[in-house]
């Protein structure tokens, strides 16, 4: 035999076990029924909701929307789907979606209120994380791709068009391997295997192709993407350009190497005149040792020669210090250019007889300037004493200086080894000569070009290499405005200054 059963009982049945809170209420806003989905969702009993007003679960911020939802069903409309917030007994705040249908007397007056409300709280905040994710991937700074397991290209934010140069609608449908250089296309297999299994790669660093054929230093951290089930369905790759930073690094290291080598080198370049100084003092010391003038006149004569040599080491070490870090002084005066080359070319006069090289002069008499003397006449010294050190025996040395309208201009060409055409940008670097392979044959600490071209720079002029080649010798070219010409545009400023 079958029970029917009745419509209201059935109403009444599906009422009670709905997973969503169904309440009604009177015109007034009284609660007449709540279910048992109202008390799971508000946390008051149906006891405490019956016969109070549905403002009890309103925040007061949105008293007002009760007001509305009402007017609306004495006009006889229903309300679909408003979104709104509702508060638990316990102050929570929830999000709901509101339906509200008018209950009807037998002549079709409205005499009531029917809501059903869906707690929408974990979709609401799925969407707000989901807006939260895609803002953060819209303004990141690093490239994020998502792609297939086939390496198709699914998602490429703003970073990835800026990086790599390809917009979205260029890169999305294509295979990643547009941004992989050929030498590199075994990473993306390896890669996949790794994401298939589940594994992420985290900073792997690598390089990657821009649109226009640049290549960049890229740190990658690649995901696997999983679908609800956790299913592996596809790779999120986070992509860092480190082209700056590595290059921050290379300079660094190359600094750092600079540094030792340089280190290196001073110890070397100061260990030999000082085993020098040390080996004939200790000989002038030994009272069992006969010592003739000769050998006293020589061992003086080393002693001063190699006392030098350190002294201008450390010189140049320290002025060099001084340079880098804004502290060389300089002292002017006006005076006579020609004086002070023939000054540093009588320092070298022993240098030059030694190795027999013929030095052939042109100086222009009275050709004035201001500056530093001591300072300008370092840095004739410094290009005197590089023609010698590199010239072999019987070489020429041809210095001139004159005029040039209202420069002084001052010319140091020699016959010695040359400089190759790679290596001419290079001869007034810091230390460039001590990482030459010649360097060893000719002492040095690579300073002298680097300290003449600064002081020339602190005077106001200019100064540049020249050579053919490998055996061509080697030309050095200094250019300083003369004494009359810097008056003159003192004189000048002084005009216009207000």
């Amino acid at each position: 035999m079958t029970h029917e059963i009745p419509p209201d009982a059935r109403l009444a049945a599906i009422v009670t076990f709905c997973d969503d809170a169904i309440v009604s209420e009177d015109l007034t806003g009284i609660v007449r029924s709540w279910n048992a989905a109202a008390q799971r969702t508000f946390g008051y009993t149906a006891a405490e909701a019956i016969g109070r007003s549905i403002t009890l679960i309103i925040p007061e911020d949105r008293l007002h929307e009760e007001d509305f939802l009402l007017s609306r069903l004495r006009a006889g409309f229903d309300v679909d789907h408003f979104e709104t917030v509702r508060r638990r007994k316990d102050g929570t705040l929830l999000d709901v979606s509101l339906t509200v249908s008018p209950i009807r007397a037998e002549d079709g007056t409205v005499i009531g209120v029917s809501k059903i409300a869906r707690d929408v709280s974990a979709l609401k905040r799925m969407e707000r994380e989901a807006f939260r994710l895609a803002a953060i991937v819209e303004w990141s700074h690093d490239a994020i791709v998502s792609k297939d397991l086939d390496g198709v290209i699914q998602t490429w934010n703003p970073a990835a068009e800026r990086m790599f140069g390809y917009t979205a609608e260029e890169a999305i449908g294509r295979s990643i391997t547009i941004i992989i250089p050929e030498d590199r296309a075994s990473e993306e297999a390896t890669v996949l295997s790794q994401i298939r299994a589940g594994q992420s790669v985290e900073h792997f660093e690598t390089k990657r192709r821009r649109k226009d054929g640049q290549l960049l230093d890229i740190s990658l951290t690649v995901s696997p993407i999983r679908n609800a089930s956790g299913q592996v369905i596809g790779a999120s790759k986070i992509a860092r350009d480190v082209t700056m930073s590595q290059r921050l690094r290379r300079i660094a290291e190359e600094a750092s190497r600079a540094k030792d080598e340089f280190l290196a080198v001073l110890s070397h370049e100061l260990r030999t005149p000082l085993n020098t100084v040390v080996g004939y003092a200790r000989m002038l010391q030994r009272e069992d040792m006969i010592v003739t003038p000769d050998l006293r006149g020589k061992a003086v004569e080393a002693l001063a020669r190699n006392a030098d040599t350190l002294i201008k080491l450390v010189s140049d070490v320290l002025d060099t210090s001084r340079i880098v870090t804004g502290k060389l002084r300089l002292d002017h005066a006006t005076f006579d250019v020609g004086q002070i080359v023939r000054e540093a070319l009588d320092t070298q006069r022993h240098a030059v007889q030694a190795k027999g090289l013929n030095v052939h002069t042109h100086i222009e008499d009275n050709v004035r300037m201001i500056g530093d003397r001591d300072r300008l006449r370092q840095v004739v010294w410094n290009l005197v004493s590089n023609a010698t050190k590199f010239t072999p025996p019987a070489g020429r040395i041809t210095v001139d200086l004159r005029r040039n309208g209202s420069s002084v201009r001052l010319e140091v060409r020699d016959t010695g080894i040359g400089i190759t055409r790679e290596h001419l940008p290079l001869v007034f670097q810091r230390f460039w000569q001590a990482d030459t392979g010649v360097s060893r044959e000719f002492s040095g600490l690579g300073l002298g070009l680097a300290l003449a071209r600064h002081l020339v720079e602190l005077h106001g002029g200019a100064i540049r290499a020249e050579s053919a080649g490998p055996g061509q010798g080697a030309t050095f070219v200094v250019t300083f405005p003369t004494a009359a010409a810097i008056l003159a545009q003192d004189r000048n400023l002084r005009q216009v200054k207000p």
